[in-house]
């Protein structure tokens, strides 16, 4: 049985509905917080005015760079409630089926976020037609979320293109959309007279987590990690899907006292899953600058042989179709994503 994990904490969830006009699956809901949708518009009009932008599809408008979603209380929120309808999206693109070698019995489903951005268009501004990225093992799902914005009579609608055939939603606060990360879409110009155009984007890892310990580990659950310890689970063993082990997802997660424990429990640190993840990479990719330190100081190693300002230039040639290894793997990661004090610890500036 998929589940998501932490269910109980989103139940506040509309019922929501599918898109379901076209082939490549995709899964619409409602999020009914109207303080989640007053505090998200409020980021995106703070990082506009911080200036911290880049060009991609949008014409015109503000994208911002990434947006670490821990340590923003509100996008950390926003993840948490996109758990259940990840899930049921999950459920619909793989006709109810976890992967095969998969524990399902009592299989907790979860998903991190691997990069989230917001943009904000005004009269005239649009995005051209562009994709998330090729999907990966775990790169499972993108995402589209509208926070606040003023009642359009004209609404902007965003339209996604397969097997010739177009599907068109129009944004208003609440909407949530999940969708394959290689789904062509554009969205349309800002009618004159008509409000900003607001929206948070994002694509999701997934994380089949079908041991107990794995999800302790992933919520950050110490003494149920120390009493799984204590009554004899293996603090190696690893998703049969992904190769995610305790580490790992207590890493990813930023648990330091679950790490701390895993490692007394003799879990390696240099332990790689499936698509190449190390636990210090994967704390680097999302930021958790406590853990890093942590490890850094369990592994004794010495920075890489690499300026801050070589991996800070690095960064349009990182390659994300594989996961992040090692100090120098750690240190592209963090560069890639903006973590700017991780590259300096991790290049000893």
């Amino acid at each position: 049985m998929l589940r998501a994990c932490h269910e109980r904490e989103i139940s506040d969830l509309g019922s929501g509905g599918l898109l379901e006009h076209t082939a490549a699956a995709s899964e619409l809901r409602e999020i009914e917080d109207a303080d989640l949708a007053d505090k998200l518009a409020t980021l995106c009009y703070a990082t506009e005015t911080q200036g911290l932008g880049r060009t991609v599809s949008n014409v015109g408008g503000f994208q911002s760079c990434h947006l670490p979603a821990s340590r923003h209380a509100v996008l950390t929120k926003l993840i948490s409630l996109v758990q259940a309808p990840f899930v049921e999206y999950l459920r619909k693109t793989r006709r109810g089926q976890p992967p095969r070698q998969v524990l399902a019995q009592d299989l907790c489903v979860s998903c991190q976020c691997e990069h989230l951005w917001v943009n904000v268009n005004r009269a005239g501004q649009h995005n051209r037609l562009h994709e998330h990225g090729p999907p990966l093992l775990s790169r499972s799902a993108s995402g589209i979320y509208y926070p606040r914005q003023a009642e359009a009579s004209a609404p902007a609608k965003v339209r996604f293109y397969d097997a010739g055939r177009c599907v068109e939603a129009a944004p208003r606060p609440g909407l949530l959309l999940l969708f394959p990360t290689n789904l062509l879409h554009e969205v349309d110009p800002v009618w004159p007279g008509n409000g900003d155009r607001l929206s948070v984007a994002f694509n999701l890892f997934v994380r089949w987590l079908d041991q107990p310990i794995l999800i302790a580990s992933f919520a950050g659950d110490a003494s149920e990690v120390k009493r799984l310890l204590g009554s004899g689970a293996d603090a190696e063993i690893a998703d049969a899907a992904l190769g995610f082990r305790p580490l790992h997802v207590a890493a990813e997660a930023g648990h330091v006292e679950v790490v701390d424990l895993l490692l007394t429990a003799g879990a390696d640190p240099e332990a790689v899953t499936v698509e190449g993840w190390c636990p210090l990479g994967l704390a680097a990719a999302q930021g958790h600058l406590p853990v890093v330190k942590y490890l850094l100081d369990v592994q004794g190693a010495s920075p890489i042989a690499q300026s801050f300002e070589a991996a800070m230039a690095t960064v349009e040639t990182v390659d994300l179709q594989h996961g992040f290894s090692g100090r120098l793997g750690a240190t592209a990661v963090a560069a890639e994503r903006g973590y700017v004090e991780i590259v300096e610890l991790l290049t000893g500036r």
